[in-house]
């Protein structure tokens, strides 16, 4: 039979009034849940707590891992939503356990694994990074910039090191590694370049093989790049509240190369829906005080060639993945629209990008030499694909 919002609701509620019970070892009653919000892989909370001994928070977050019928949650699974929800869970242990310093992301109380629920610290409603973009008080937005570029820098340095910490947390919960295999086999790399040249008749500039190969070693060994990072480190996963900004959403947290996360002002933020240009000279401040605080847990980034090739390997890495996940068999025959860009558009602005990084730093050449005769094949077919404008609250012209 299948379960309403409403009683998927209540019974998260006696889950949830269980649990944090449980962990403060005295009776705890909790309000009805409100703002259900979330995804399709999770159903989020707001529970006011009415009773409970004196160390109880006033109210709390609680998040539960969601399935649309006739599918069902399975901690053993390795696909989602339950490794999504470990994921997080496992991150935000790891986190409180063995960084504690790190406070800008929300306290873990309680989960439990069987059934799918954590109980989270409440951080308050406060104003998320996209509502700022979106909005009008330009030096509000330019200042949650940096600050998110600072966050994820100290969140990466303070990280480098621990991945065994982190995976013997994750591996009691459940399957690490995801059943499509993308975030550990790099293999679609290469597919995703030689098809998109062969479906625009781009004949690979010779050396790209080379470079494929280099790119993917470098995504596969990050060496001392390898840190725990947000992985969906997107506008709407970061909350101003208090004064600070905080990180939300660690679904797809794990260790995996920090740079990738590191350039989101350079591409600018690959895996959001919130997708417009960053003036060039702000994109540039959030990479150096990025890097300043990446710094502080990895000597190399200090070593401008080190770094910036990292950069490189990061930005193409970024282009091969929208190739991967918007196949041009698909937007040859049709454009998708989300709330900013389209993904023509956004295929445009990338390949721009990534070919001025490249031409910069003089890495990666032969891949960035085919994707320039890749974007001059697009700018013909697409005319219509005109340049993604600044963000709102940049955009001058508004």
């Amino acid at each position: 039979m299948h379960t309403t919002d409403s009683q998927f609701a209540e019974e998260t509620l006696v889950l949830a009034t269980r649990l944090l019970t449980e962990q403060f070892s005295a009776p705890v009653r909790l309000g009805e849940p409100q703002n259900n919000s979330g995804s399709n892989r999770a159903r989020v909370y707001r529970c006011h707590v009415l009773e409970g001994p004196a160390s109880t928070p006033t109210s709390v977050i609680v998040k539960r891992a969601y399935t649309v019928p006739p599918a069902q949650y399975n901690p053993d699974s390795n696909t989602m939503p339950a490794w999504t929800f470990l994921n997080e869970l496992a991150s935000l242990q790891f986190l409180r356990q063995y960084v504690p310093e790190i406070s800008f992301v929300p306290r873990l109380y309680c989960g439990d694994r069987a059934s799918g629920i954590m109980i989270m610290e409440d951080l308050g409603s406060g104003k998320r990074l996209d509502h700022l973009l979106l909005g009008n008080d330009p030096q509000a937005a330019e200042q949650a910039l940096l600050d998110y570029a600072r966050v994820h820098g100290i969140l990466h340095a303070q990280t480098i090191g621990m991945q065994d910490s982190y995976l013997r947390i994750r591996r009691q919960l459940g399957p690490v590694e995801e059943a499509s295999g993308y975030y550990h086999n790099y293999e679609w790399l290469d597919a995703s370049l030689y098809r998109t040249a062969s479906l625009l008749d781009v004949t690979p500039v010779p050396g790209v093989g080379a470079e494929l190969r280099r790119l993917k070693h470098a995504m596969e060994q990050p060496g001392p790049f390898l840190s725990f990072v947000q992985s969906d480190a997107c506008p709407d996963n970061c909350l101003y509240a208090n004064g600070r900004l905080h990180l939300l959403d660690f679904e797809g947290g794990r260790f995996d190369h920090a740079l990738k996360e590191g350039v989101y002002g350079r591409v600018p933020f690959p895996t959001c829906w919130c997708v417009y240009r960053l003036p060039p000279h702000l994109a540039l401040r959030m990479e150096e005080i990025y890097r300043k605080e990446l710094v502080k847990g990895c000597s190399e980034a200090a070593d401008d060639k080190i770094f910036y090739r990292a950069v490189v390997e990061s930005c193409a890495f970024w282009m091969l993945d929208f190739f991967h996940t918007f196949p041009l068999t698909k937007l040859l025959a049709q454009d998708y629209k989300d709330a900013a860009a389209t993904a023509r558009q956004r295929i445009i602005m990338r390949a721009e990008l990534l070919a001025q990084t490249i031409a910069q730093f003089e890495h990666l050449e032969a891949i960035g030499a085919t994707i320039q005769h890749t974007l001059e094949k697009l700018r013909v077919l697409w005319p219509e694909a005109t340049e993604i404008a600044c963000y709102p609250v940049f955009d001058t012209t508004i």
